[in-house]
């Protein structure tokens, strides 16, 4: 590194912890009221979808009041239990200098992913440099809203670096007292996100006093694997979070969480970002679905977004009782034999078609 990059490297690293103080946010979201949420039982709890418009912000305060008005929507319509999209963090992007200028100029996030990963420019560096900010006012805020409200709030994704250097999309999950319950990283990066992005390498499971939780990344829902570990393992309630295009697209959503619950008898909670800016056009619609047959009637989807390309917040309650019922009432369908005796020697011979002098390949 010559002396010049250290420089201003230096001089926004500086400039991004100063925007990201924590200090900023708690006082910004001090000002404001809080409802609290209606706990949740074991029977029974309120969950909000966020379908979330990006627009680029100063710093981690307006972040912060951006989430707070949105999860105040959730509360108020009966929710505990708030889920934000992936790529919640994409508003950040304004904390860099000229950010808004170089998106007026034509800047996209895929030409610079093209972009040799040495470059200043490069998506790489760019979210290497953004990292640390990201993931100090995600924390922050989903901690202070979590215990301000008394709900449940999983704040959205955003990048975390390991002492590697390696980068995880990564989901945080705070508790109603605004702890910390747990994070996860995405486990099935796109072909967008595997030139920067490490994958994942567990499925965790959340035990809340209401339910058990499972938190995958919106890919991870397109490999059925994922949500019948999490199913094998005793889940209750899925968290889906989705930063997609063609997500309105009926075909193209339906391999994802709202089919999944189908074979993995749970509740299913689809938050889907919306962003218009730097080429990137992500898109809903949101939405909390059921397993077909839980209800008396044939409805799987509890509640939708009313549009795929508009900020909204929908609510929906959980019966967790008739969850229970429901898998009571229902056949043993999973043959765990058969998975033993095929899926391990059928994923280590993927495994060798894909890898190449030690890495994995793009097929």
């Amino acid at each position: 590194m010559s002396l010049k990059e250290f420089v201003l490297t230096t001089t926004v690293q500086a400039s991004l912890a100063y925007k990201a103080r924590g200090s900023a946010i708690r006082g910004a979201l001090a000002q404001r009221a809080y409802p609290r949420a209606s706990q949740p039982t074991r029977d029974r709890v309120g969950a909000a979808a966020v379908q979330m418009q990006s627009e680029l912000v100063d710093d981690g305060a307006q972040f912060a009041l951006k989430c707070y008005a949105l999860a105040r929507q959730a509360v108020e319509g009966g929710a505990a239990l708030i889920v934000f999209p992936e790529y919640a963090w994409l508003p950040l992007l304004g904390l860099l200098p000229s950010a808004r200028a170089l998106i007026e100029e034509g800047f996209t996030l895929e030409r610079a992913l093209q972009e040799p990963a040495t470059s200043e420019s490069s998506a790489p560096r760019i979210l290497q440099t953004l990292a640390p900010a990201i993931k100090s006012i995600l924390e922050t805020t989903g901690r202070e809203l979590a215990s301000r409200f008394g709900a449940y709030i999983m704040i959205g994704t955003g990048i975390a670096l390991n002492s590697a250097g390696q980068m995880f999309n990564t989901a945080y999950l705070f508790g109603a007292d605004g702890a910390l319950i747990g994070t996860q990283p995405k486990l099935h990066p796109t072909a967008r996100e595997i030139s920067w992005m490490t994958p994942g390498e567990d499925l965790n499971i959340f035990t809340l006093p209401f339910a058990k939780l499972a938190m995958p990344v919106c890919m991870d829902y397109s490999f059925w694997e994922t949500t019948r570990i999490a199913a094998l393992r005793g889940v209750d309630i899925l968290l889906g979070f989705s930063a997609e295009e063609n997500a309105n697209e009926f075909h193209l959503a339906m391999r994802g969480i709202a089919s999944r619950v189908q074979e993995s008898y749970a509740y299913g909670i689809q938050a889907c970002g919306i962003a218009n800016f730097a080429g990137l056009n992500f898109c809903g619609p949101s939405y909390i679905v059921a397993s077909i047959g839980m209800r008396r009637d044939t409805t799987t989807f509890l509640a939708r977004t009313r549009t795929h390309n508009v900020e909204e917040v929908i609510t929906a309650e959980l019966d967790l009782a008739r969850l229970r019922d429901f898998r009571a009432s229902q056949a043993r369908d999973a043959n765990l034999e058969l998975y033993r005796k095929y899926l391990p020697q059928a994923y280590e011979s993927y495994r060798a078609r894909v890898t190449q002098d030690g890495k994995r390949r793009v097929v």
